[in-house]
């Protein structure tokens, strides 16, 4: 049997053949340690898994003296904000965020509401090659529920000083892949006083997601359409868990997940100037949307919480990742879609001459290419022979991450899946120079394979 996946927020893999629910208990024990006795809250997405995962969970927790505390169907963003309660000592979000229906994780988050930091996941490590200290009888906890914790969560984004809840007219369709966004999109809606309607309200009955989970441009076909058919001024695309945010303009294009960060920091620092952070996988977006205003964009490894300690160490209130996770201080340090929504209709409301499409095009235009290639080997062994094919990188704190004048590459093995991923940007219309990169990526991966 495969090995689950462990990376910086968690464990991942396929239900039942890499990710089982002896390893959903033995992660969720060891968390519990870490943690140490009290209140965890655990949310869950939309997996015909779920339930199962969710009931080993608590299993887990409860062995160890913790007392799980269920928020039912919810986003990640809104397990992160109810971890941050003072009678919470932290969170699971029982999800495999953008993965398809046969893959179920745990991501682990601390009462701080931020994904474990690295003391915090090296102490994990630790405690899960260690014997667990299982509580007897009489210390054994119960199961406690918790509702309201969306509607808690809708308030606290449409409470932003920078969100309008009211104003020019608007309408969009939501394209909720049939998981958690169908309960935090349409609430945080109608918090704003946006028409809204809903593509892709549920699962299939075979446990699968009704398109591709991951929100992007090569997946939002069927959202484009809809815009234009029935009259909107924007579409919204999510992930399974609701923590990404991918955009459709009036028009139906797709313009894509690149586009939710750049918009946010244009919206946001317009009003409180400050540095920003994105990963280095982020579209240079970002940094056109930060000049406009006199500020600076700083980079960093890939992963929400990389990101976040970059924020902290920059002392930036906004960033984000170009998967279309916007992370903004004021409502709380973790990606969250409610918070990319709210600051695009705002922005809107605060410019109402302006539709989504002109917003868009006063960026620059670039292309890129995102592509991933299944690898279970050794990524060194590929960095010997880009390096030797396109030179010393400019950035190895994650991958290889090449400066480019107008673009850039980034080359790296993926935390969450068994695959290396290829992103690369250019300015402009020219995709020779893409092509000839990513060719000499294939040439590299071909060599060691």
């Amino acid at each position: 049997m495969k090995k689950p996946i462990i990376s910086g927020s968690g464990i991942r893999g396929i239900f039942g053949e890499s990710f089982t629910v002896q390893d959903a208990c033995s992660f969720a024990a060891a968390f519990g340690e870490l943690v140490g006795p009290g209140r965890v809250v655990v949310g869950r997405d939309t997996r015909k898994s779920g339930p199962a995962v969710e009931a080993a969970v608590c299993a887990g927790l409860m062995g160890v003296g913790c007392t799980p505390v269920l928020l039912g169907i919810v986003t990640t963003p809104t397990v992160q904000l109810e971890a941050m309660n003072n009678v919470i000592c932290g969170g699971i979000a029982v999800t495999s965020s953008h993965n398809p229906g046969e893959w179920n994780a745990l991501k682990l988050i601390g009462s701080d509401g931020v994904f474990l930091r690295a003391a915090a996941r090296a102490k994990l490590t630790e405690l899960l090659t260690s014997e667990r200290k299982w509580v007897g009888y009489r210390e054994c906890t119960e199961i406690e529920e918790l509702t309201g914790s969306t509607a808690r969560h809708v308030e606290l984004v449409a409470g932003l000083p920078l969100v309008h809840g009211t104003g020019k007219k608007l309408k969009v369709i939501l394209d909720v892949t049939g998981a958690t966004a169908a309960q935090l999109a349409p609430a945080m809606m109608d918090a704003l006083n946006v028409e809204w309607e809903m593509i892709f309200p549920d699962m299939t009955p075979e446990g699968d997601f009704p398109r591709v989970a991951e929100p992007n441009t090569e997946s939002l076909s069927v959202l484009a359409e809809e815009v234009v058919k029935r009259g909107a001024d924007a579409g919204f695309g999510f992930d399974p868990d609701g923590d990404r945010l991918a955009l459709v303009d009036n028009r139906g294009r797709l313009i894509g997940e690149e586009y939710t960060v750049a918009l946010a920091l244009d919206h946001v620092l317009a009003h409180t100037p400050g540095p920003a952070v994105v990963n280095l996988s982020t579209s240079r977006l970002s940094e056109d949307a930060a000049k406009k205003h006199g500020c600076s964009v700083y980079r960093s490894p890939v992963g929400e919480v990389n990101v976040i300690e970059e924020m902290e160490i920059r002392g930036a209130d906004i960033g984000g990742e170009g998967n279309g996770g916007v992370i903004h201080r004021d409502c709380h340090l973790g990606r969250d879609s409610a918070v990319g929504m709210a600051y695009t209709i705002s922005y809107l409301r605060e410019h109402p001459e302006l539709s989504l499409s002109d917003w868009a095009d006063s960026f620059p235009a670039y292309i890129n290419m995102k592509k991933k290639v299944e690898f279970t080997g050794d990524f060194k062994e590929i960095a010997i022979f880009l390096r030797d094919s396109m030179g010393e990188p400019d950035d190895t704190s994650d991958g290889l991450w090449w400066n480019r004048g107008e673009g850039w590459v980034h080359i790296r093995p993926s935390g969450t899946e068994p695959v290396v991923r290829f992103i690369a940007e250019n300015r402009g219309e020219n995709r020779d120079i893409l092509e000839s990169d990513y060719a000499l990526f294939r040439k590299a991966l071909a060599c060691v394979e």
